[in-house]
């Protein structure tokens, strides 16, 4: 049996169309089991797996060609999103699909990615602007390579995209409701709307209003480019997200004094 290879361990999460479980794989690494609830919901986890195949693929073709031109820089894409190891119809699970992932950066400790949602939620805190930053280039980062091969990811929220505060990345989780559009093409109103859902996410993890993109203030903030430049993108007035993955940076190595790598700093959520 196909999961016999898989030591099977605790529930982490469920869904009405998917169950997810820690599993141990056979290198000894940790991964994710996840099995559909039924065979009905089979199509969700199969299109899943088969965009989560084609992402590995291209990333690992772009980055073969960047570091031909940019000797010991990385794009590392492949890390912002989970690494299909297999998936298969389980006989012996009343044919339903499993797919088995992991993550590249990490072997052995899955605490380690930390959803938006319970930075805000449960440690009840919030970021510095220059950590909000980094935050919010990755994810326009992603957004860009996804959207640059016809792929809308779905599922733009705080408790969809976990944070490695220590290594520096962020990773879309759950890819069970991205979709591969025709012609290779997202769509200008889908691409911003999760613009816009990612600005409104990173503007809370802010302590800000996502409606008003009012800010607390912070000495990082110099004047409020920063703060209307979000909004901006939190109204779905961008619909390019190469055009404001650029845009952004530009934005904030004059705003923000961006130097590049910035530890995670965070604040209590009330602090003045």
């Amino acid at each position: 049996m196909e999961t016999d290879k898989y030591l099977v361990g605790k529930l982490l999460g469920e869904t009405d169309e998917f169950r997810l479980y820690q599993c141990k794989l056979p290198d000894g690494g940790v991964g994710i089991l996840k099995i559909a609830v039924s065979p009905a919901q089979n199509g969700i986890l199969d299109r899943e797996a088969f965009i989560l195949q084609t992402l590995r693929d291209e990333a690992l073709c772009c980055e073969e060609d960047y570091q031909k031109e940019n000797s010991g820089k990385v794009l590392n894409y492949q890390i912002c999103f989970p690494n299909l190891i297999e998936s298969f119809v389980s006989p012996d699970r009343g044919d339903r699909r499993i797919n088995i992932v992991n993550f590249m950066n990490i072997s052995d400790d899955l605490s380690r990615l930390v959803p938006i949602d319970h930075v805000i939620n449960r440690d009840q805190v919030r970021v510095d602007p220059r950590t909000s930053a980094w935050i919010m280039g990755k994810i326009l980062k992603l957004l860009s390579f996804a959207h640059g091969q016809g792929i809308s990811i779905g599922r733009i929220t705080g408790e969809n995209i976990l944070l490695e505060c220590g290594m520096h990345y962020i990773v879309f989780f759950d890819w069970s409701h991205a979709m591969l559009h025709p012609n290779n093409e997202v769509p200008v109103d889908v691409a911003s709307n999760e613009i816009s859902q990612a600005a409104r996410i990173v503007i809370s993890l802010l302590g800000g209003d996502p409606n008003t993109g009012e800010l607390p203030p912070d000495n990082q903030l110099e004047d409020d480019r920063y703060a209307r430049h979000l909004l901006r993108l939190s109204k779905g007035e961008e619909g390019n997200s190469c055009r404001a993955h650029e845009e952004f940076y530009r934005l904030i190595r004059s705003t923000l004094g961006w130097r590049g790598f910035h530890p995670f700093t965070s604040y209590s959520l009330e602090r003045s």
